[in-house]
């Protein structure tokens, strides 16, 4: 019975420990595009994250009218920039 309990244990362990390898591949996706994907999606959302701050810093007074058109206007075409390279990575792993 004790070897029963230990066997089930390791098959639980091992399950565990795989699962997110195993899930983290899709299939039918090159290797290293998940990694670009992520890459991305990190860059876009660090973008995403400055246009916030930036509206922030402008409402708060910290940003000339001047700066914050500057500033949003670059940052804005950046996060643009990222979503058309996301989706042209998207739309490649698909077809």
């Amino acid at each position: 019975m004790a070897y029963l309990i230990i066997a089930v244990v390791s098959v639980l362990l091992v399950a565990l420990v795989a699962w997110p390898v195993l899930r983290a591949a899709p299939e039918g996706s090159p290797p290293g595009q998940g990694d670009d994907m992520r890459a991305v999606e990190d860059e876009l959302q660090r973008s995403l994250d400055a246009i916030r701050e930036i509206e922030m810093d402008h409402r708060a007074g910290n940003l000339s009218d001047e700066d914050f058109a500057e500033l949003d206007r670059d940052e804005r075409a950046r996060a643009v920039e990222l979503m058309n390279r996301r989706d042209s990575m998207s739309a490649g792993g698909a077809a």
